[in-house]
């Protein structure tokens, strides 16, 4: 999916009929104030869940067995921007239930302002562990490169049921007709695990319109969906190491990402400098 121009975020109204490309995550759902007990790291509009990768899909699966709906975020930079510009957006990461750093960036932000993530969870990683895990799912996937649904669908049709596969075709998706079809389809469907692999606004926007119907996690993956269904590489495993998984993807299409990198990076570095300076207000020693 294209990457939306984070400095025209705020110009759009980012509800579910925008036909525009807008950015993809590959990493995690925000940490609702109502999910009791667990520790968030907080910046800008974000929650971050204080948690590992293995306790992440071990949550999702459990949520899942135990037909829990609930709405997982993948966020990334972009997310974080979004979330300062766009009200819809940014009301669908504080009333989901889970919301994961994909991406160093967000998780080196936690351990410069005083609040460690434990690690970074990929979207890739979280879904795929979600996927291989024993307990048997009732898997519906939508969203991904034409056609790629269905792949990711036969990949893992021996581990799971896969009860839904749309693929949900741009300008034809948005429509409200085909929005009650879909819920429709999907109430009928039964799942308890739903991939959702459109790009964020989108995909965010599209969970919290489904979490009614779905008997279980909507996590929103963005290109997930196409990483494991084959059809998109992923970086070499010493490049996602060192934090550098985005410089790959934007080397794959650099013309399309190396002015949306640069925007996201400079809105990025200017945030988190401004949360650092608010942190430093809030607990610094007072005056006289």
């Amino acid at each position: 999916m294209d990457e939306l121009d984070v400095t025209r975020a705020g110009q759009r109204a980012g509800g579910l009929d925008d036909p525009q490309q807008v950015p993809d995550t590959v990493a995690a759902p925000i940490v609702a104030s109502r999910d009791e007990g667990r520790a968030v790291f907080r910046i800008g509009n974000l929650a971050l869940a204080v948690i590992t990768a293995e306790e992440a899909v071990e949550w999702i699966i459990g949520q899942a067995v135990s037909e829990q709906p609930c709405v997982v975020v993948t966020s990334n930079i972009f997310h974080l921007l979004l979330s300062e510009k766009d009200a819809s957006f940014e009301q669908v990461t504080r009333s989901c239930e889970l919301n994961v750093a994909d991406g160093w960036p967000l998780v080196a932000a936690s351990r410069l302002l005083g609040s460690p993530l434990p690690e970074r969870i990929a979207g890739v990683d979280l879904v795929e562990g979600v996927l291989r895990n024993s307990r048997r799912l009732r898997l519906a996937i939508l969203g991904g490169a034409p056609g790629v649904a269905r792949l990711l669908a036969d990949r893992f049709a021996l581990s799971h049921d896969v009860v839904l596969v749309d693929p949900l075709e741009i300008g034809v998706w948005q429509t409200d007709e085909y929005q009650a079809d879909l819920r429709e389809r999907v109430l009928n469907a039964a799942p308890n695990l739903v991939l959702i692999g459109i790009g964020a606004p989108r995909q965010e926007l599209l969970s919290q319109h489904l979490r009614d119907v779905v008997r279980g996690p909507i996590i929103g993956c963005g290109q997930t969906v196409d990483v494991l269904g084959g059809v998109r590489p992923r970086a070499p495993a010493w490049l996602q190491r060192m934090g550098m998984e985005w410089a790959f993807r934007m080397a794959m299409e650099p013309r399309r990402l190396g002015q949306r990198y640069i925007a996201a990076g400079a809105g990025f570095v200017g945030l988190v400098g401004r949360e650092a300076v608010r942190r430093r207000r809030r607990d610094g020693p007072e005056d006289g």
